[in-house]
């Protein structure tokens, strides 16, 4: 059976790439796809070594990556969220970072995409960013905002049937760059034609 290898955080596999995943399987059930998890930098480091044939994760406004082909996926949408304990915060119109930072922040590890964005838009505005906890993924952070341990910030995508039954609320912040690329990273020299296929359909 043919097969390639991807990386993927699994909360970008769960918001983004299900719908391309199924299309790919239908169109090509003998093609098997093995999917390794890691933080962004490691797998970057796997595509380097050709041990993977691409790598989907995140970017900002700038999307080139040296040394690399990228491809844009899709937009997607990151939000602070809470649960009843912190839901004044979500009755404002907007909320100033300088008040969030008064408040318990869970939060991905200084290793991750969007924690540097965070780390940047608030010394921005002239605040040292401190979570009471940080992760490597979001999974342990939608568990306990659930049980009121804090503020997290996550993929609004990936919360959004929380959001809509009312367990979860969404905090309105304006001064984070909230929206952001999923995106698709690989070499064009070492790119098997299975990969290749995902891709085209992408």
């Amino acid at each position: 059976m043919v097969k390639f290898i991807f990386g993927c955080n699994p909360s970008l596999f769960q918001v983004g790439l299900y719908p391309y995943i199924s299309t790919y399987h239908k169109q090509y059930p003998g093609i098997k796809i093995h999917i390794i998890s890691k933080p962004a930098s490691d797998l970057i480091k796997m595509l380097e070594k050709h041990e993977l044939d691409m790598v989907i994760r995140k970017f900002g406004m700038e999307t080139t990556y040296r040394n690399f082909s990228v491809k844009i996926a899709t937009q997607i949408t990151h939000c602070f969220f809470c649960n009843n304990d912190f839901k004044h915060l979500a009755s404002k119109d907007d909320v100033s970072l300088e008040e969030l930072s008064k408040y318990p922040l869970l939060l991905l590890n200084q290793t991750s995409y969007e924690r540097k964005a965070l780390d940047n838009d608030f010394k921005k505005h002239g605040i040292k960013l401190e979570p009471i906890m940080d992760f490597t993924y979001h999974a342990p952070i939608l568990h306990l905002v659930k049980h009121g341990y804090g503020i997290g910030y996550t993929l609004k995508e990936s919360i959004q049937s929380e959001l809509d039954s009312g367990e979860l609320y969404r905090i309105p912040v304006s001064e984070v760059s909230s929206l952001h690329n999923l995106g698709i990273v690989y070499n064009e020299k070492y790119l098997s034609s299975a990969a290749n296929k995902l891709i085209s359909i992408i």
